[in-house]
């Protein structure tokens, strides 16, 4: 199918640079730039958000008032945005 073509051996590269070298994945992801536009603060809410989303998704028992009706929000679109990201399954 045409525009499907992959290039493997940059395909390749990219991911063991992204699994083997959290440095390289630290300043290579695309949240990057968007995290740069907001305070130091704003990075580290996001990221307490990224680990109260794997407790949800590993069924940790939240409660609805655990959070503000903000985070829940923002988990949503966190979720939201990692479904997106996940490979379908198309068995």
């Amino acid at each position: 199918m045409p525009g499907l073509e992959v290039d493997y051996e940059k395909f390749l590269k990219r991911v063991h640079e992204e699994t083997n070298n959290p440095e390289w994945n630290i300043e290579n992801h695309p949240a990057r730039k968007i995290l740069a536009r907001y305070p130091q603060n704003f990075g580290n809410w996001v990221a307490f958000l990224e680990n109260l989303l794997l407790l949800k998704l590993g069924g940790y028992p939240f409660e609805k008032n655990d959070l503000t009706i903000t985070e829940w929000k923002a988990l949503s679109l966190l979720d939201k945005y990692h479904n997106r990201q996940r490979p379908t399954d198309h068995r």
